[in-house]
């Protein structure tokens, strides 16, 4: 038995101890990128919809740019924050089971919600509504289409990370590949597998961003900066030249450039905004329900007869934000609606 003294402890600063942890960029992307999907539902993506903007004016041109960012920033996201918990190939269940239940639980309900929804404002016979139903289920169906996707993309890892993930030049190769499949399998939306096959890629370059890249350096930083600066200039001319809705499509190399580089630079980057952290650690919850908000906003205010389009905007933008962080405290206190609406254990 030792005789000796213990160790002295050392004293920590009190203003040490009251330090706030420091807000984690990664959540502050994501928080970005909600804003950026909401403000898109808000204003909607056709002239017919949301506000009703026309195809040619300078606010839809601006949602235009902005598609080449607004899911990637979610798909790299997605594959950054990945590395930090990977399947382990060699024993994939566990990892597949956990994606089931995260994401394939939510995605029914929230699909039935919605659905059922629509049908209350447009009535369909009883046989047509269950086929639109299971149609929802199994094909790309509005919003949702990006939670199908992202599951496929998962449910293939286990091949991918043997074979391609665990290298640098794999990650390369699996970012062209599906870049490549971009354009091809943009009318297959069975699962949307059309949306796989454009959100994979900028889910590949987050798992290598982690693994493989690092922190950027300063000559990195200019450098990434000059090429985006250079790709958004030639996609803004083409979203302003083209007709409507022309300007910005999937599987561009723009695209690619676009929406690799700039989430790069963000994750690295972005000014730690505590209430973009908080928007973000909300996400999921933002993204299954925003929706719902921004429709109820908008008949609330034309109800009272309110029609200014900057009223509906920041209100719309407000409920869509606030409206389901408060939902998902809610739902969080239920053992069935956190796992049947949130995905949680």
């Amino acid at each position: 038995m030792s005789s000796q003294a213990p160790a002295p402890r050392i004293p920590v600063p009190a203003a040490a101890a009251r330090m706030p942890k420091a807000v984690d960029r990664v959540q502050v992307t994501r928080g970005l990128a909600c804003l950026l999907l909401v403000l898109f539902h808000v204003v909607g993506g056709k002239a017919d919809d949301g506000l009703r903007i026309a195809d040619a004016s300078l606010g839809r041109q601006i949602l235009d740019v902005l598609l080449y960012v607004r899911m990637p920033l979610f798909a790299f996201i997605s594959g950054y924050v990945y590395t930090l918990k990977p399947l382990d190939p060699a024993r994939p269940g566990p990892f597949l089971q956990g994606k089931l239940r995260r994401l394939a639980l939510p995605l029914l309900t929230a699909t039935t919600i919605f659905y059922l929804t629509a049908l209350a404002r447009a009535p369909q016979p009883p046989a047509d509504a269950v086929l639109g139903l299971l149609h929802a289920y199994v094909f790309s169906y509005e919003i949702y289409w990006f939670l199908q996707a992202m599951l496929l993309i998962f449910l293939l890892l286990p091949l991918l990370e043997r074979f391609l993930l665990h290298s640098a030049a794999g990650c390369a190769a699996a970012v062209l590949a599906g870049f490549l499949l971009t354009v091809p399998a943009e009318p297959i939306d069975f699962l949307s597998i059309n949306g796989a096959a454009f959100l994979a890629p900028f889910f590949f370059i987050g798992i290598a961003a982690r693994r493989f890249i690092g922190t950027l350096s300063p000559t990195w930083t200019l450098a990434l900066l000059a090429v985006l600066i250079v790709a958004f200039a030639l996609h803004i001319h083409n979203v302003a030249t083209l007709p409507p809705h022309m300007g910005a499509r999937r599987g561009t190399w723009l695209s690619l450039l676009i929406g690799g580089i700039t989430p790069l630079l963000l994750v690295a980057h972005v000014p730690r905004i505590a209430l973009l952290a908080r928007i973000g650690h909300a996400s999921f919850a933002i993204f299954l329900f925003h929706i719902f908000f921004i429709v109820a906003m908008r008949m609330l205010l034309r109800a009272i007869g309110i029609e200014d389009f900057a009223i509906h905007l920041l209100a719309g933008l407000a409920a869509a934000i606030a409206g389901p962080m408060l939902l998902e405290t809610l739902l969080a206190k239920g053992k069935a609606t956190r796992r049947l609406f949130l995905g949680l254990r």
